[in-house]
């Protein structure tokens, strides 16, 4: 992003565009490695059912800065849709932050791919109670910025800022189960889709994260004022 800003990004005269693709061809396309499988539905939606390997970074204006975090803007994007209505609108998001190179789109969504008999890979969800309930085996990560961490957190959380994820996957402990949360679940799912692609079979998201932790009453550790 920094060499961008200081070129200019290049001037497209309009949206790029990108081809749609049935469930099959799609599928081709991402076993072929044409382009970063990225999946813009909502944290439930993407735990629910998604293709396998697909990072989920949810359809809202925060994709911009996420998609700059995580994403290589010189490889192409294979993308799923909430809507096929949705496309103009998520290239702009992609757009915003000098991503212009686009593979593919699944035409009809997940319910094509479903429909089509193909794999499916999960999220599980906790709810915040039952985040508080469980016991030591499970591995908590606070995915928030540091300054997040630092006004209070879940007690016995381990705090790893979502953009250095990737980086400290290895201090995890694969054979116990993760639960990713943040201040409302929507960089949980995203942590929750690269613990994914890295290999953890045992991840959950908690809708409503740290929002819903302290609406709860529940205990906090760290200032919380």
């Amino acid at each position: 992003m920094k060499e961008l800003n200081a070129k200019g990004p290049d001037i497209l005269g309009g949206l790029p565009r990108v081809p749609g693709l049935p469930p099959t061809a799609f599928k081709q396309a991402v076993a072929a490695k044409a382009g970063n499988l990225v999946d813009t539905r909502s944290m439930l939606g993407f735990g629910g059912g998604h293709i396998p390997g697909a990072l989920n970074i949810g359809a809202r204006p925060i994709l911009s800065i996420w998609a700059g975090w995580l994403l290589d803007p010189e490889e192409p994007l294979l993308l799923v849709l909430d809507s096929d209505a949705d496309l103009d609108e998520v290239v702009t998001l992609f757009i915003r932050t000098g991503y212009s190179k686009f593979a593919g789109y699944l035409v009809g969504g997940m319910p094509a791919w479903v429909n089509a008999g193909l794999d499916l890979s999960k999220v599980d969800e906790k709810t915040v109670h039952e985040l508080h309930d469980a016991d030591d085996a499970l591995q908590v990560i606070d995915v928030r910025a540091p300054s997040e961490w630092k006004s209070g957190h879940v007690p016995g959380a381990r705090h790893i800022f979502l953009p250095e994820l990737r980086d400290h996957a290895h201090d995890l402990d694969r054979r116990r189960p993760i639960a990713a949360y943040c201040d409302s679940g929507y960089r949980a799912s995203i942590a929750t889709s690269i613990l994914k692609q890295q290999g953890f079979a045992d991840v959950s998201n908690v809708p409503g994260s740290w929002q819903a932790w302290r609406k709860a009453g529940l205990p906090i550790e760290g200032n919380s004022a």
